[in-house]
């Protein structure tokens, strides 16, 4: 089984491009929780109702997961 997850919308693929790019600047000096991630999303454009309905599908699809109340991102393969 190569790939289980489960295909994503443009807009979804966008959300978590953002989102890589968001981690990658911010190093280990915080962690990224929903609020956050829907701040920042915000500030690149999109709208914060849209940004937590992605983040959702994004969690649901597989593409992000939760620990506690940090959002991280698994390896794309």
């Amino acid at each position: 089984m190569a790939n289980s997850r489960r295909p994503i919308a443009p807009a979804e693929e966008d959300v978590l491009d953002h989102l890589e790019v968001y981690l990658e600047e911010m190093g280990d000096t915080d962690s990224l929780t929903r609020e956050t991630a829907i701040i920042y999303l915000e500030d690149q454009g999109i709208k914060p109702a849209d940004a937590r309905d992605i983040i959702e599908q994004l969690l649901l699809k597989g593409y992000l997961y939760e620990v506690g109340d940090e959002i991280r991102i698994p390896p794309r393969s």
